[in-house]
């Protein structure tokens, strides 16, 4: 096999947004734009939109638009790729639905539709486990922020389905798509290599962002608690961060984790250990950007790291 010597240049400088970044086998990497709704394709050093998704229009900040976005499991095969995105808006309300369409642009399928959504606190990214099912992290706007707790809204929560967007036999909520709960804005998953368990980023309010391995039908706390409480009923992160640093995308290389912050403009490096690898060893920023800039961090086939910021994509050497 051939070996991949770069898939993208050292700068992609593109402002319009970059969310996710992902990279099959073959080195084709595909990215989504937050603000324009468009789902790239980066080739044999070509460009090409493979997609406009109709986002909302919303002026000032905001955490709307095309977020995350997955490639099928059997991609190599059937060219599947999946896209979180919202629609709607301010006034009638923002709701986001996952769709699938394949590479050329063609075949657009709704998998799953009415998820919550808002102009803040949106959460939006996707990942396909071990298992091959397809993973969501969604966020809770503060206005009802207890419904983080209620199993019937799927705001606060991280969805488990099927490709076809089927509820699996094993969720721990019968004819739910509900896997954990009492979560508070969601911005990174990955599965460890080794137990497949699922790893998030989940931002805190003005204290406590959180590291936290999913159990099925675990309950993370908020808005009850937030950070490392040791009660009886609830799922104590792994690592808490106060000062807030907003955790991000993260990506497993090896046995550590690799995650952004967007405040701090890095990245981090989680060394864990442990029978279950739920111990922090040693945390380690390995790259620094400028503060409010890392939206992910991405790892590819030519085992190089990458981070999307607001303007763009950056190829870098952990230090």
């Amino acid at each position: 096999m051939t070996s991949i010597k770069q898939v993208l240049p050292d700068m992609i400088d593109i402002g319009g947004a970059p969310v996710t970044v992902v990279f099959s086998a073959d080195g084709t990497c595909y990215w989504s734009e937050r603000i324009t709704g468009n789902l790239w394709e980066y080739k044999d050093g070509k460009y090409r939109c493979v997609y406009h998704f109709p986002i909302p229009t919303i002026t000032g900040h905001h955490e709307t638009g095309l977020l995350g976005i997955a490639l099928d499991p059997k991609f190599a095969k059937n060219h599947f790729i999946y896209c979180f995105y919202s629609y709607g808006d301010e006034k009638a309300g923002i709701k986001n639905r996952v769709v699938r369409l394949r590479a050329n642009g063609t075949g657009l399928e709704t998998i799953l539709d009415d998820i919550p959504g808002s102009r803040l606190h949106n959460g939006g990214i996707i990942a396909f486990g071990p298992d091959g099912n397809l993973y969501i992290g969604v966020g809770v706007q503060n206005e009802i922020m207890k419904k983080s707790q209620d199993i019937k809204h799927w705001g606060g929560k991280v969805l488990r389905i099927k490709t076809d967007g089927l509820i699996p036999n094993d969720n721990p909520f019968p004819d739910s798509p509900v896997y954990s709960l009492g979560h508070r804005n969601i911005f990174g998953l990955a599965f460890h290599p080794k137990t497949g368990k699922l790893y998030i980023s989940d931002e805190g309010p003005d204290e406590n962002d959180e590291i936290n391995i999913i159990e099925p039908g675990g309950n993370y706390g908020w808005p009850i608690h937030t950070g490392k409480v040791n009660k009886k009923g609830y799922v104590d992160p792994i690592a808490s961060y106060t000062p807030t640093i907003t955790p991000t995308q993260s990506v497993f290389v090896n046995n550590d984790l690799y995650f952004g912050s967007y405040n701090e403009g890095s990245v981090h490096k989680l060394t864990l250990g442990g029978k279950n690898y739920d111990q922090v060893l040693s945390d380690t920023v390995v790259y620094q950007g400028k503060s409010f800039g890392v939206i992910g961090v991405f790892y590819g086939p030519d085992k190089h790291f990458y981070v999307t910021t607001p303007t763009k994509i950056l190829k870098f050497e952990p230090k």
